[in-house]
């Protein structure tokens, strides 16, 4: 194994954006690499996402200036990096009598918010930069917004922030460039416990959770980005330490839905004190986000039925005009993310954690836990930063924020889409070249010259998928993937966006099955696991 006979100067464990971006900016500063994960990159808290990079404007309503400028810098960085996975995005919030949610404060915070952000708002592509915000009439805001109740509004506003067309190839861009440029990432390896020397770090012990092989991975720091695994992590590798990481953990959810909206926009909708929101999303929308209280360890994720009832709940109040009910759902996405106590339920953290257990006595072990995905990369910044401090060595500055990630190394996103759409027979159609520009941006072609030489590569997974045989082997071979979820949840969109079909689950599990040797009972296995993904508990 690439990970056994070799010192690391890090290793980061737990693959999730937070634990990805911090091996992909290691990476480039010079260090020697490896990334562990105990379940796939990117299947944890990081699987649930709204698929929105926000600029930081909710951060005015504390004032927080110093807050906005760092969502909206980092905003800017993840477009530049990926410019082909995220894309500018409309939203539309109504406005209404009364201070809080007034057509003048709006207005005021949207100018402040852009006047702060002026030069953080640049874009790669045709437009520039975002477009400014602009205040609308009642009309103009419910045809927009025609899911919300009229009563009382007086007006809106538009915005822009950015959506990514898929969060999981955003993720695994960033595993992908680490391992690239010379870090060892291997998913599906559990750390167990540390080895240390006195109170300095030598070594983890892990467990390939495939195999149930132990061994060691021998590095001088280690990097618990384990999530909502962190505090437990911590107190495993280190009992000493304090677990200064978080006490609560908030229940986070959001639901793929039919698409219910008129146009491409974004459109908020007020219950109980807050906004909820409906995302268009690839042909269907994202409604979120829930925040309920979690009890127990992260092991001890489950959604109840109770919990999704009062969800639909919340969101028909917020949009009384979508009367959405359980039958509507695609896909839950659900994560554990650090909280405080609020009244009776939970509030997020504002500010992610990295902390330095050198405090407690152990040189060599840093942990960080994660709030916001736009943020994860100043986070990251700042857990390697510290990684860099102590290895005591002279390294590279952060590049991150100017670095392009695989297949993002464009000077033009609408341009590339266009050239790369242009061509089009050979059996592969323009529709599908655009897909896969849209998914593997300037590698699109690895995947392309594999349909265009094969027909068997170019056969479609089943009726209403397009995602083809060529991609699935390609996830198999080039991109780690292990397992059937791997395949069809996170390195193609056949079911990102909802349960592709019977016919597609089971041709995509005979390819991958011939490429794993897998048996007949381990095809049933990993079947019946992936549609567990898509159910809704009873």
């Amino acid at each position: 194994m690439a990970l056994a006979g070799r010192r690391f100067d890090l290793l980061v464990v737990g693959g999730g954006v937070y634990g990805a971006i911090a091996a992909w900016d290691a990476t480039l500063r010079g260090l020697s690499v490896a990334v562990v994960d105990r379940g796939d990159f990117g299947s944890g808290t990081s699987f649930n996402s709204a698929k929105t990079i926000h600029g930081g404007v909710r951060a005015l309503q504390s004032g927080n200036a110093v807050a906005l400028r760092r969502f909206a810098r980092e905003r800017r960085a993840l477009a530049r990096a990926v410019p082909h996975l995220v894309r500018p995005m409309p939203f539309v919030i109504p406005t209404y009598r009364g201070v809080s949610r007034s057509r003048s404060l709006l207005r005021l915070y949207f100018a402040v918010a852009e006047r702060l952000a002026r030069e953080d708002s640049e874009m790669a592509g045709p437009s520039g930069r975002l477009p400014s915000s602009r205040m609308l009439s009642r009309e103009e805001c419910l045809e927009r917004n025609p899911l919300i109740d009229p009563r009382g509004v007086n007006g809106g506003v538009e915005w822009f922030e950015c959506q990514m067309y898929n969060s999981d190839r955003v993720h695994f861009s960033f595993i992908a460039s680490a391992a690239e440029a010379g870090a060892v990432a291997v998913n599906y390896v559990e750390a167990s416990e540390l080895v240390a020397r006195g109170s300095v770090v030598a070594a983890v012990r892990a467990i390939d959770r495939l195999t149930g092989e132990s061994f060691e991975i021998q590095t001088r720091v280690v990097l618990n980005a384990a999530g909502p695994w962190a505090p437990e992590l911590g107190a495993r590798l280190a009992p000493n330490t304090r677990g200064r990481l978080c006490g609560l953990l908030s229940k986070a959810m959001n639901l793929v839905i039919a698409s219910p909206l008129p146009g491409d926009h974004a459109v908020a909708g007020p219950v109980g004190g807050r906004f909820l929101f409906v995302a268009p999303w690839r042909g269907c929308a994202i409604v979120g986000t829930s925040h309920d209280r979690h009890e127990g360890g992260a092991d001890l994720l489950r959604l109840e039925r109770h919990e999704i009832d009062a969800f639909i709940d919340s969101v028909n109040v917020a949009f009384p005009g979508l009367s959405l009910g359980v039958t509507d759902i695609r896909l839950v996405h659900r994560g554990l993310l650090p909280a405080s106590p609020h009244g009776d339920g939970v509030r997020l953290e504002t500010r992610s954690v990295v902390a330095d257990h050198r405090r407690d006595g152990i040189h060599g072990l840093i942990s960080m836990l994660g709030v916001r995905y736009t943020t994860a990369r100043d986070t990251a910044r700042r857990a390697i930063d510290l990684a860099v401090e102590q290895l005591e060595r002279n390294a590279n500055p952060c590049r991150t924020d100017v670095t392009p990630l695989v297949g993002g190394d464009m000077a033009d996103s609408g341009a590339f889409l266009h050239a790369a759409t242009a061509a089009s027979g050979r059996g592969v159609s323009s529709a599908a070249r655009r897909r896969l520009a849209l998914t593997y941006g300037t590698r699109y072609s690895l995947v392309l010259d594999k349909l265009v030489r094969s027909e068997e590569e170019r056969k479609v997974l089943g009726r209403g998928c397009a995602v083809t045989v060529g991609e699935v082997r390609h996830a198999v071979r080039e991109e780690m993937a292990v397992r059937l979820s791997d395949v069809l949840l996170r390195r193609t969109e056949a079911g990102s966006a909802g349960y592709p079909g019977d016919a597609a689950v089971a041709s995509a599990a005979r390819v991958v099955g011939a490429e794993l040797a897998w048996s007949s009972r381990r095809m049933e296995t990993e079947i019946a696991d992936l549609r567990a993904a898509y159910q809704v508990p009873g």
